[in-house]
């Protein structure tokens, strides 16, 4: 009697439909679940909480009024060096052209560690003011909303500028130079035509920086918890790791839920302003404009350009080295106080750093590696298969990314706190939950780089494999798997680079002997080790740039900042 063929098509289809249940569903409808428990019963009183308590109410509306200022703030930034670069003679655009891209290597909680070691209350520069002035006052104090407003601008504008400089080199400038030759004055083509038309490509990239910021964890925690400023994603923090309350997991997935809706308001709000305008000014290539000749405006406008390389990249990473080398925190940076002996002890001495460095690396590479070949797996039902379902393996695989990391962590958190079925093991309180959160948020990283990859591969060459006998997975495995190498290279680097920096999943999920690099930075300058927090800091920056180096270098380019 033969034996009945088993349809490959349909178990990986299953399969992959099983793993996004447990990997987005199952956590996600958790905290939803959660957030409406109260003393193990179905309750309100979550979001009674929320709402009704002094601080949980204010720190709602701190996430909304940062995250609102700060979106202006690196829209106009963003936007403006956007047309520098892209639509006039700006002398050295190349050279600005990448350095404006700079922020994106720093981690934007590294970026709030040197900044608040120069303009906090025993920065360098407000060390340096209060000695030449004789004031007692420190010149700016970047504690509080301030301090949070302007790091936040400083890291997040590359986002805006990056998609509107791609818009401004695709849009058709005829109606500029035609304004041009009419006579209009630089400033007002750029205010009057370059700006209307590119509104969809700014209001896009303006949508994903208040959602960043909105999101953000790092530069609040560092800037606000010295004043007792709270936003969202740090209550939500507190309310996991500080609170002795009860019901403290359910007041935060309630607040989870409040983030949540913030940021899935964000995207509606996107999508419904651009479906109701037309934009037909795009083409399908980039164009090459006459160049706005600046005049007499090229001195100050280059020098502008220096002083905002100069604010958001080389003036941190000085700042973070010079600390690094520091003897101890607070003394002039001068040489005689200078020591190597701080990355003597995370690199050498301190057992805990060098575990937290070693559990960056293993997870960074581990959950790259994974999501490559799941994202593959999902990218190849989606691009490759007429199945119904297949947009709802896309749709389901991109939410835990568009949803903030604290939420990402909550859900994890409630997921798997208790022991697993069967096995009657617990992923809380191991590395393993880091792990599988690191997979869940980074997801979409694997699914949309494989998908342009496998679009370019035609029908034919898996027709033919099928023809000659092959099933579906010796298909998938020796006919597509080496066709889409590039894409899955692109998406491993593109989940390695952000879980080997994250914090914010890493901060609510980390245990004993489980810290990654930027949990042990964040506690070092919790503790008060300022020093040392700093060296591990500039570790991680170098392993940044190292591997960013490695991979522009084997990609020819491509790939990388």
């Amino acid at each position: 009697m033969s034996r009945p063929k088993v349809n490959t098509g349909a178990v990986v289809l299953g399969l992959a439909g099983l793993l996004l249940v447990v990997l987005v569903v199952y956590p996600l409808s958790k905290v939803v679940t959660q957030s409406f428990t109260f003393d193990q019963r179905f309750s309100l009183a979550n979001y009674a909480r929320a709402l009704s308590q002094r601080g949980n109410f204010l720190a709602l509306r701190h996430s909304l009024e940062i995250s609102l200022v700060s979106t202006i703030g690196a829209t106009i930034l963003g936007t403006f060096l956007a047309w520098l670069i892209g639509r006039t003679d700006l002398p050295g655009r190349g050279f600005f052209r990448t350095a404006f891209v700079l922020p994106f290597i720093i981690p934007p909680f590294i970026g709030a560690l040197a900044w608040r070691q120069i303009l906090g209350p025993v920065g360098y520069l407000n060390k340096l003011y209060m000695a030449l002035s004789g004031a007692t006052q420190p010149l700016w104090n970047m504690y509080g909303p301030d301090g949070i407003i302007t790091v936040m601008i400083l890291h997040s504008y590359p986002v805006v500028y990056i998609t509107t400089l791609g818009g401004l080199e695709r849009m058709n400038p005829e109606l500029e130079e035609a304004a041009q030759i009419s006579g209009s004055p630089i400033f007002s083509v750029m205010r009057d035509i370059t700006l209307p038309l590119m509104l969809p490509t700014i209001a896009a990239g303006a949508v994903l920086v208040f959602i960043a910021d909105m999101a953000n964890f790092g530069i609040p925690a560092i800037l606000g918890f010295a004043e007792n400023y709270f936003v969202l994603s740090t209550k939500i923090y507190e309310a996991v790791t500080r609170s002795a309350q009860p019901n403290s997991l359910s007041l935060a997935a309630a607040l989870s839920c409040f983030l949540g809706l913030v940021a899935g308001a964000g995207l509606l709000l996107q999508r419904a302003y651009l479906s109701r305008k037309e934009y037909a000014v795009l083409s399908g290539k980039s164009m090459q404009p006459n160049l706005v000749l600046l005049g007499r405006h090229k001195t100050w406008l280059f020098a502008l350009c220096l002083v905002v390389v100069l604010v958001t990249s080389i003036a941190p990473i000085v700042a973070i080295i010079l600390t690094s080398l520091t003897k101890a925190y607070g003394l002039p940076p001068t040489p005689a106080n200078w020591t190597l002996r701080n990355f003597q002890d995370v690199l050498f001495v301190n057992q805990a750093s060098r575990r937290a460095i070693r559990n960056s690396v293993s997870l960074a590479f581990g959950a790259a590696t994974t999501v490559s070949l799941l994202g593959a797996l999902i990218a190849y039902i989606v691009v490759k298969t007429k199945v119904r379902a297949r947009f709802a393996l896309d749709i389901v695989s991109s939410i835990p990314y568009a949803l903030p990391g604290t939420v990402v962590a909550v859900a994890m958190i409630l997921a798997w706190l208790k022991p697993l079925p069967l096995i009657g093991v617990s992923l809380y309180n191991t590395i393993w939950i880091l792990y599988v959160a690191y997979i869940t948020r980074y997801l979409a990283f694997g699914v949309r780089t494989i998908s342009g990859s496998l679009a370019q591969i035609h029908d034919s060459l898996e027709e033919a494999s099928r023809i000659s006998g092959a099933n579906w997975l010796q298909t998938f495995r020796n006919i597509v798997i080496p066709l889409i190498i590039p894409g899955l290279f692109a998406g491993w680097f593109q989940v390695f680079m952000p879980t080997l920096r994250e914090l914010t999943l890493s901060a609510l999920l980390w245990s004993a002997r489980n810290e990654t690099i930027g949990v042990m930075v964040f506690n070092l300058q919790e503790s008060g080790n300022t020093v040392a927090s700093a060296a591990l800091a500039v570790v991680m920056m170098v392993v940044l740039v190292t591997a960013n180096l490695v991979t522009r270098r084997l990609t020819g380019g491509r790939l990388g900042y």
